[in-house]
């Protein structure tokens, strides 16, 4: 109890200390992209076993997994980040609310809404529904179906057995559980209250934050959304 307490007061001083310093660029589900210029969260199952259990570390790089950046903090967006309210310049995420369901995803957008300052930018990409389909409905062969399924990660090939079940059914975020199109996407960011809402390509914004985490082999052939929190 006491470890699980100094853990959070530890990323809640750390969360002060980069909106004190103007860090107020924030990223969710950052993977190994860690930038300086970004607070980073990650809530990934490989990120927190290196986080909460630290010696299993070396286990994990040799089973295959990277050892994650010393700045990256634990922290779901759905339960919310120890972000101050309206002390976001911007919040950026990258192929990550695919992996939420409807409600979380509006919890998710709820939460963003909040830690962003008045006139602040939601930037993020994601898998094109649209896109998706329009390959499926236009490919005649009979692998179309399972080329779809295998491409918008809608389908598991199989079920994990033994241990490497263990992270898929305590965690579950691998596959995508609701996919969107750009209109639809629209529709939701709207009922949230953001405005402004365009589609995005990558590198398209004026902010030159954006380049310290935009790459692309995330961006090629997906969705990008940018969008404000009134001013």
């Amino acid at each position: 109890m006491l470890r699980s307490s100094s853990r959070t007061h530890k990323t809640t001083l750390y969360a002060m200390y980069n909106t004190a310093m103007d860090h107020r660029y924030v990223q969710f589900g950052c993977g190994m992209c860690a930038p300086e210029t970004w607070q980073n969260f990650d809530a990934g199952p490989a990120f927190w076993l290196q986080s909460r259990l630290p010696f299993l570390t070396p286990l994990l790089v040799k089973k295959g997994f990277p050892p994650y950046p010393k700045n990256i903090l634990y922290g779901d967006v759905i339960k919310g980040l120890p972000v101050p309210p309206q002390s976001a310049e911007a919040v950026y995420c990258s192929h990550v609310l695919e992996h939420m369901t409807l409600e979380e995803f509006r919890t998710t957008l709820r939460n963003v809404f909040t830690y962003l300052r008045p006139g602040g930018t939601f930037r993020f990409v994601l898998p094109d529904l649209e896109q998706l389909i329009g390959i499926y409905t236009g490919d005649p062969t009979p692998a179309a179906c399972s080329r779809f399924m295998q491409e918008s990660w809608l389908g598991e090939t199989n079920s994990p057995r033994g241990l490497k079940s263990i992270p898929t059914a305590v965690f579950g975020r691998a596959r995508h559980l609701w996919m969107w199109d750009f209109k639809g996407m629209a529709a939701q960011l709207d009922e949230a209250g953001f405005a402004d809402i365009r589609r995005a390509q990558m590198g398209d914004s004026p902010d030159p934050h954006f380049k310290d985490v935009e790459s692309d082999y995330r961006w090629k052939d997906c969705l990008g959304v940018d969008c404000k929190r009134p001013a």
